[in-house]
């Protein structure tokens, strides 16, 4: 490839593209495990969000004419790919959902502190001293966000934004103060000083959030069509019709509910499918034992995938089973990882949420019947064996800085999915793991559908949750919770539409390599880290591998 005189080369120009994203997001830098950012928060100041989209312009320009070259390598082109991902998405977040604007929470969860608090990268003092910079900057930062929101905001991005502020302020307030005994005197001390101030400010815009932003709720919230598009092919480095997504996602949903009802019909044909799922929730852990019955599932679990070659395991690390940290309990269970330059600390936690004190004894049977044991052992695929967790241990051994700094949702979340279907497809489980799988995939059909119809198609909210309720056998609390996580996060179709697209690579790329193994396609595709679906379709299969969907 020839160079043109005055221009960087492809490598500095990919360098100086990492160290501006790093810079305008240095929370998300400092847990990917760059610790030179530790302790900063980000300047999310209107002047200097859109000089970083000026800036990202003017980078996407420089990649595009690398890209109309000559003789780029193939791995290169995966690596000029993913920045134009990892840019484009960055523009659809500012540019049409207006992000930093709109949604109190793209702030509000770059105060957490919980790697911090639980990963051993450095000693404890060194991490407390960093917790103790980013809440003495945090009343500067509450204040930012307070001049940039829009006095009128979509009132469930205001639910949502609340319950983040309270979280983070329950986190200061009782997580921290839980670990702060393990530090020095005079870093307890710092950390008191600065958790004071930074305590009082959340409270204080707790409050303004609830007085000043709630009368004021709109109720307009859709992306429509164009900004819509534009968002899919940020994430995919595909075009794929809106159209042809609803078709898609239709089909999917209909054979799933067909084969919801078979598998239920041969668990027990005297009931329904509904009163089948209910028999299989009063199988759960109880309060005292559901820490300890997911660590002895996740070693059954990845016995499993070792025995029957569906996955390389590249580490005899596990994933820890520990209770959710408050501020993230909205959550049922969550994957928290270590970053992919993390040089140290090699802890994984494995989110399971727990049953609180205070609730009451129906309450808590309650959210042990939604953690029974059938659905702890699908989530837990999901999340660790062979889901997220296997995924970072593959990530972590991508030698390409470019490939280790971008994931996209599509690919994270679909391979989680889709090992999902495929684990009891490899024989795993029983009838009753299938028949929580399919009650699983039905629900990412339904976000599927609702979040293409909440932003291009006029649905409500109050549509999308009817659409939960008589297709993924929901109740109203959690199919209006289901439906109105749509309304912030439209990418939450990334689920079902990221496992399709899984599946149809797979299926294309065994046309094309006869006689290969399932272990040898997933190994292939991990190997790339987590790059948009349509460009890891053309690395794997080439330049004329077909439409991705």
């Amino acid at each position: 490839m020839t160079k043109t005189k005055g221009a960087p080369s492809f490598p500095k120009l990919a360098r100086q593209i990492l160290s501006d994203y790093r810079g305008f997001h240095p929370t998300l830098a400092a847990s990917s495990g760059l610790h030179a950012y530790d302790g900063r928060l980000p300047v999310y100041t209107t002047p200097s969000v859109r000089r970083f989209a000026q800036t990202m312009r003017r980078h996407l320009k420089v990649l595009d004419r690398f890209a109309a070259r000559d003789g780029l390598s193939p791995n290169a082109k995966l690596e000029l790919g993913v920045l134009r991902g990892m840019l484009l998405t960055e523009l659809s977040d500012i540019e049409d959902r207006r992000r930093p604007w709109t949604l109190p929470t793209h702030s509000l969860y770059r105060m957490n502190i919980v790697n911090y608090l639980l990963r051993n990268y450095a000693p404890f003092d060194r991490r407390m001293r960093a917790v103790a910079k980013l809440q003495a900057d945090v009343p500067r930062f509450l204040k930012d966000l307070r001049a940039t929101l829009d006095r009128r905001l979509a009132d469930t991005f205001y639910e949502v934004g609340e319950m983040a502020a309270r979280g983070i302020l329950d986190s200061y307030s009782r997580e921290l103060p839980e670990h702060l005994g393990n530090a020095s005197p005079d870093v307890q001390r710092l950390v008191h000083r600065t958790n004071d101030v930074a305590k009082s400010e959340l409270d204080r815009f707790v409050k303004i959030l609830d007085g000043e932003f709630k009368p004021r709720i709109k109720a307009d919230f859709a992306l429509g069509r164009t900004k819509y598009a534009r968002m899919i092919y940020a994430e995919h480095l595909a075009k794929i019709p809106i159209e042809r997504l609803l078709e898609v996602g239709r089909a999917d949903l209909k054979e799933n509910r067909i084969r919801l009802q078979e598998v239920a019909k041969r668990i027990d044909a005297s009931k329904t499918p509904p009163e089948v799922l209910e028999g299989i929730e009063r199988d759960h852990p109880t309060a005292d034992s559901l820490i300890e019955d997911t660590r002895q599932m996740l070693e059954e679990i990845r016995q499993y995938v070792v025995d029957r070659d569906i996955i390389a395991v590249p580490s005899e690390e596990r994933a820890q089973a520990i209770e959710t940290p408050r501020f993230y309990r909205f959550a049922t269970a969550a994957m928290n990882s270590p970053g992919s330059f993390e040089k140290v600390a090699k802890e994984a936690f494995y989110y399971v949420t727990p049953v609180e004190d205070d609730w009451s004894p129906e309450k808590r049977e309650e959210w042990l019947r939604h953690l029974n044991y059938t659905s702890l052992r699908n989530i837990s695929v999901h999340e660790c064996y062979p889901g997220h967790y296997v995924h970072f241990l593959h990530r972590r051994r991508v030698k390409s800085p470019v490939l280790r700094s971008y994931y996209s949702y599509a690919f994270t979340e679909g391979w989680a999915h889709y090992c999902e279907e495929m684990m009891p497809d490899q024989g795993f489980g029983d009838l009753r793991l299938r028949l929580a799988q399919l009650q699983d995939a039905l629900l990412r059909d339904c976000r599927y559908i609702s979040s293409i119809m909440m932003h291009t198609g006029g649905w409500s909210w109050e549509d999308a949750t009817r659409f939960f309720m008589e297709n993924a056998y929901l109740d109203r609390l959690p199919a209006e919770r289901e439906a109105k996580r749509g309304t912030w996060d439209p990418g939450y179709l990334n689920y079902t539409l990221g496992k399709l697209m899984i599946k149809k690579l797979r299926a294309d790329w065994f046309a094309k390599h006869e006689g290969a193994t399932l272990r040898e396609f997933h190994d292939s595709l991990l190997a790339i880290g987590a790059p948009p679906l349509g460009l890891a379709r053309q690395h794997l299969l080439g330049p004329r591998a077909g439409p991705a969907l």
